[in-house]
């Protein structure tokens, strides 16, 4: 019998809501990569240095971050659509904010508030498509796929806005604050009655006593280390560097962005085939070996196919990742929280070292530090990998 795909299997209400999560994520995928692509026309506008524009990309990770576990805990109180509904406006309030003002505390908290809608959309995103997916690879890197359409869109809208004129990227950020509107009105007609109620799941932390799980969280807090600075900085490592214009650099970060699409549909593809151990230790193998040739590269050809193999080995990361942990998040409403809470440290922090070493000697020997990450992130996937083979070992002895 020919098995079912994954949106065949779901009810009418529960595809709705997938498909929603879906757009919710490619409207994430925009404002979260904007970011980073509207940054240099803010730093002329607002007078920052790459100190403030660090401390602006962390603050952002900051709210990511913080929200994990607060995301976590609302639906035992509120339930999910109502904990995902209040959270959402968050990130769209934080860019009304940008338009009015220049001021850097401002925009830190500016920065701060979409970060937290974003942690709370990537938490309950995450958390649904898992539990539906049975904790499958495959849709969960279909959902990030439409993280990266919306981060291919990202720079093509900023450099539509900016072409004339560096202060119209405030139009690419009404354009997100109208996107927002919809994703609102949107998502109440979401019918979540199907889902299992985190009201009525366990609360404990027993999760953090799975060894898989622990692996999956500490290679995700080394990725996100690498991923959130790469997005935050690519567009400012491009022009600063010397190597192309502001306006190219938008172009070969959308780039970017469309091979990590075409990279999160093969891995999509092959994660039937292959144990996420195995894809999680070749995609860190990747990641390390293109970072470099992207760092260490002077000449734009290099760092055109530096950036090539970088965008396709982060592709399938964190869809990848979290299926490594197996059924973990469907059996413990708290373990997508801390997941989110602990990983992203890895992405506040590193993107403010990077703009403290920039401001001091450059941003290529700033970007240098991610080579750090990086090689942690292999090591954890080597171990990790280790660890699986051994549990498949003891499974073939006791059969």
């Amino acid at each position: 019998m020919k098995k079912q795909s994954f949106f065949h299997s779901l009810t009418p209400a529960n595809r709705y809501v997938v498909g929603n999560l879906f757009f919710l994520y490619l409207i994430q995928g925009i404002y979260v990569i904007m970011i980073g692509s509207i940054l240099p026309a803010m730093k002329v506008e607002y007078g920052l240095d790459y100190q403030a524009g660090g401390l602006l990309i962390s603050a952002h990770s900051i709210g990511n971050m913080i929200t994990g576990l607060a995301a976590g805990l609302l639906p035992l109180a509120f339930g999910l659509k109502r904990s995902l509904l209040m959270l959402n406006v968050l990130p769209f309030a934080g860019f009304a904010i940008t338009l009015v003002t220049g001021t850097p505390w401002a925009l830190v908290f500016a920065l701060l508030l979409t970060g937290i809608g974003r942690g709370a959309v990537s938490n309950y995103n995450n958390q649904i498509v898992s539990t539906l997916s049975g904790g499958s690879a495959a849709p969960l890197n279909m959902l990030h796929g439409f993280f990266a359409i919306g981060a291919v869109l990202a720079p093509v809208l900023v450099l539509l806005c900016t072409h004339e004129d560096r202060g119209s990227w405030r139009w690419a950020v009404l354009t997100v604050i109208v996107l927002g509107v919809i994703s609102m009105i949107s998502s109440l007609f979401m019918k979540m009655d199907e889902l299992p109620n985190p009201r009525s799941g366990s609360g404990s932390f027993g999760f953090l006593r799975n060894r898989r799980f622990l692996l999956s969280m500490s290679i995700m807090f080394f990725y996100l280390c690498v991923e959130a600075s790469v997005m935050g900085w690519m567009v400012t490592y491009y022009a600063d560097s010397g190597a192309v214009a502001v306006e190219s650099a938008q172009l070969l970060t959308s780039m970017l962005w469309v091979v990590i699409l075409a990279g999160r549909f093969i891995c999509g593809a092959l994660s039937g085939r292959i144990a996420p151990p195995r894809m999680i230790l070749a995609l860190c193998g990747g990641i390390l070996v293109f970072l470099a040739v992207l760092l260490m590269s002077a000449g734009l050809i290099p760092m055109l196919v530096g950036t090539v193999g970088l965008g396709l080995a982060l592709s399938g990361m964190y869809g990848t990742t979290v299926a490594n942990a197996g059924s973990v998040f469907g059996e413990y409403p708290l373990a997508m929280g801390v997941f989110v809470t602990i990983s992203s440290l890895g992405s506040v922090i590193t993107p403010s070292l990077i703009g403290g070493i920039a401001s001091h000697a450059g941003i290529r020997m700033g970007m240098a530090v991610l080579l750090v990450p990086a090689a942690a992130a292999f090591a954890l996937a080597v171990w990790n990998w280790r660890v699986s083979s051994q549990e498949m070992g003891s499974r073939a002895l006791e059969s």
